[in-house]
Parts: C-alpha cells; sequence; structure tokens
C-alpha cells in the first residue's frame, strides 16, 4: 500500500530561492503548501550575485529584513571590464532608468537559502526534507507528486528544482544551448583584492575573444571572495588541462585579475561545471508548473539565475491565484504565465548574446559619454526586464517598429 503524505493545494519541489520565495507568497494567499527538498540545508550553491529587482518580491514575501539583519553585504553596483585594455565602467543601480531599486545583496548560498527555506516554513509550509521526489501523473481532478517515501496529492505541483530540471528531465524535454556550451571553474578565496571605489561591487572581466569567456569576482561581507572563471567548452577541451590547471593558468595571464589574485588564499576546493545553459520545451502542462532553473537556466554573466526563480515564482503565485478562482488548472490556464517567463528569459539571453558576440561591451565600458545608453544598461543589469520605457531592449530583441530609429540611434550613439 503507498504511503499517503497528505494533501496540500499545492506541492513545490525544490526549496531554493525560487520554491521557498513560491511558498511564501502562497500561504500569503492562504494556499496549503508543502516543499519536497532532496537535500539537507544549508549546502553550498552557486549563484551568490543579488540583482535590485528581487527586492520587491523578498519585501512582499516578508524576508527581506531577515535577509538585512543576516548581514549580507549590501551590492551597489557592477563593474566590467575589458581584460586585454584594462578598460572599465561601473554601472550604480541608483542610476538606472529606475531610480526606486538601488542595491541589492552578495550572498553566501548556503545560509541565504537556509533563511528563505525558514521563512516559507514559519508562514505555514510544510517541508519534507530531505526527501526526493521521484514523479509525477495528473489524475485528472487532482495531481499526484511521488517521492521516495509516499504520495503527495494537490491541486497544482510546481517544479522548483532548479538544475536538478526534475520534470524536464523526465519528460525530455531539457535541452542544452547550442551555441552555450561553456565550462566554468570557480571557489571561495581570502585575501582577494576587491573593487576599489566601493568593494561590494561584483567584477566582470571579459578576456579573449566568443572563443575564450570573463572571470567574476563577488565579494561576501566575512571577507572572502568567489572567483570564477567561464570559458567556452571547445576551447577549453583544446587547453587539455584539469580544471585546476584551467584556473590557475587563465588567471595568471589576465591582466585584470592577476593582480587580484596574488595574495588569494583557496577555501576548499575549486569546482566546475560544464554546459549550463539549457530550455524546456514546455514550462507548464496540466497541473504543472515549471518555476526559474527548473524550466531553463542561462548563462550567469549577469547574475540573472537567483532573479529569474524569484520573479517566476511570483507570477506563478499570480497564475495559481487565479487558477483556484476559476477552478481552470490546464495547460491552457497557465500559458500566459509561460509567455511572461520566456519573454523575459529573451530578454537576458539577447543581453548575454550582445556581451559574447557583437562587441557589445566595448559599448558598455565607454557607455558613459552617453548617459541614456548608460542608464539602460544599468536597469537591464539591475533585473528591470519587462519595462517598455528602456529601449535597448527594443535595440537587442529586435522589436521591430517599437521606437523610431533615430531614437534607437541616439541611445546607441
Amino acid at each position: 500500500m503507498t504511503n499517503n503524505l497528505g494533501t496540500f493545494d499545492v506541492a513545490i519541489v525544490g526549496g531554493g530561492p525560487g520554491g521557498s520565495t513560491l511558498a511564501a507568497l502562497l500561504r500569503k494567499q492562504g494556499r496549503s503548501v508543502c516543499i519536497v527538498e532532496r537535500d539537507s540545508f544549508p549546502r553550498f550553491r552557486i549563484g551568490e550575485s543579488l540583482l535590485p529587482f528581487s527586492m520587491d518580491t523578498f519585501r512582499e514575501t516578508g524576508v527581506l529584513e531577515k535577509i538585512r539583519q543576516a548581514g549580507f553585504l549590501v551590492k551597489n553596483g557592477a563593474r566590467f571590464v575589458v581584460d586585454e585594455t584594462l578598460e572599465e565602467e561601473c554601472f550604480w543601480f541608483k542610476n538606472g532608468l529606475d531610480t526606486e531599486h538601488p542595491f541589492a545583496f552578495q550572498v553566501q548560498r548556503a545560509p541565504f537559502d537556509k533563511l528563505l527555506l525558514d521563512h516559507a516554513v514559519e508562514l505555514g509550509a510544510k517541508l519534507f526534507q530531505p526527501l526526493a521526489a521521484t514523479g509525477f501523473r495528473n489524475e485528472g481532478d487532482y495531481a499526484v507528486l511521488e517521492t521516495a517515501q509516499g504520495e503527495i496529492s494537490a491541486q497544482v505541483v510546481c517544479d522548483v528544482s532548479g538544475r536538478w530540471t526534475f520534470m524536464s528531465s523526465r519528460q525530455k524535454q531539457r535541452k542544452i544551448h547550442p551555441s552555450h556550451r561553456k565550462v566554468t571553474v570557480f571557489g571561495h578565496f581570502r585575501n582577494v583584492v576587491r573593487d576599489e571605489e566601493d568593494e561590494s561591487n561584483i567584477i566582470i572581466a571579459r578576456f579573449g575573444d566568443t572563443r575564450m569567456g570573463w572571470f567574476w569576482l563577488i565579494p561576501f561581507a566575512d571577507g572572502t571572495t568567489s572567483v570564477g572563471v567561464v570559458a567556452d567548452g571547445e576551447y577549453f577541451r583544446q587547453k587539455g588541462q584539469s580544471p585546476e590547471q584551467f584556473f590557475k593558468e587563465s588567471i595568471e595571464v589576465s591582466r585584470s585579475f592577476k593582480p587580484r589574485m596574488e595574495k588569494a588564499e583557496l577555501i576548499g576546493e575549486l569546482r566546475s561545471e560544464a554546459d549550463f545553459s539549457y530550455t524546456s520545451e514546455r514550462h507548464v502542462a496540466d497541473r504543472l508548473i515549471k518555476v526559474g532553473d527548473a524550466g531553463a537556466f542561462i548563462d550567469p554573466v549577469f547574475s540573472s539565475g537567483v532573479f529569474l526563480s524569484v520573479k517566476a515564482a511570483e507570477m506563478a503565485a499570480g497564475v495559481i491565484r487565479q487558477a483556484f478562482a476559476s477552478g481552470d488548472f490546464s495547460e491552457k490556464s497557465f500559458a500566459a504565465y509561460e509567455e511572461k517567463v520566456r519573454q523575459g528569459t529573451k530578454v537576458f539571453w539577447a543581453f548575454i548574446d550582445a556581451f559574447y558576440n557583437k562587441d557589445f561591451l566595448k559599448q558598455m565600458v565607454t557607455s558613459r559619454r552617453r548617459q541614456l545608453l548608460q542608464r539602460s544598461i544599468t536597469s537591464l543589469l539591475a533585473g528591470d526586464i519587462y519595462n517598455d520605457r528602456n529601449m535597448l531592449i527594443a535595440y537587442l530583441t529586435g522589436k521591430e517598429g517599437a521606437y523610431a530609429d533615430k531614437e534607437l540611434q541616439a541611445l546607441m550613439g
């Protein structure tokens, strides 16, 4: 006999930032919610630099003040560097098209994710942890989430399992992005030289042509720093090096990062990942919604991972509210959610493609001469991806006829 673990309005797979945020928002709607998380917390995760437009959602769930009190480093801007020439520009969030989102946080994900998950539980979410989800089925009048210890019944199941892609993998819908097959090697260090103007800033340094990649530097409040290198997968394989050798050599030949890493001491181990950009053929089905990385993960150059998960959780909570109001939990009823998610992802993908393939970094590091361009870039870096006033979005995504040519020409200089 199958063990019944309970009946809920919504069952959520994954207790990371997206799952915790979705659970908190649904609890504020008065919904019964459970979270099934396969790992024990705290646990290590990459994706440590938040975006300002996440703060509205954290404020709505009630967790923003807890994030402040936890002492995470406040992030005021992002510095971009051309490694070969040392040309650079810092984008201060307070100077975006929207001036109401001037900050975010740099977070070590282990304590940060646990804080968000604990908050969802405090709001009344039922937590099953550690427990692995093993399957999903739609029974017509309700859905069933299968786990290693039994079954959970719900009106809706939300896959927020992150890069595990619980449902997309089972549905064989997970598709690696063919032109963004990247490799990353990263670790946490002591004694890294941070941004001289504001040590809270993330630093992104682009090196080489499209076959190569970029470095990141993310500072934390405890004095440690996350440093990583991202490169084209084929370039990495041609080097024929171990991840550790590749990281060391990449730093050694870098004009911008070598001086910052001369006295750095590695804490723990270097880690590596590959082929991390993907999407899913569908983000929804009858009584099923995929949220954040469970549906798609894009190149992390603009630190969009947590933001897109949290924003998708906000949108999923909205469409779930509508579904309970109408009694319609069909794929069709969730179509607007999928369209909105794909719209936002498209903006970031276009931004990333420009960074890699269209010499847009040169436009970025010289943008102070074109105030509107700089403010437009700043807004995208902050996560303001649904702003119709941002002409740069139309320029990057090729939205024909949205703005007069002369306006776009003025923007790009």
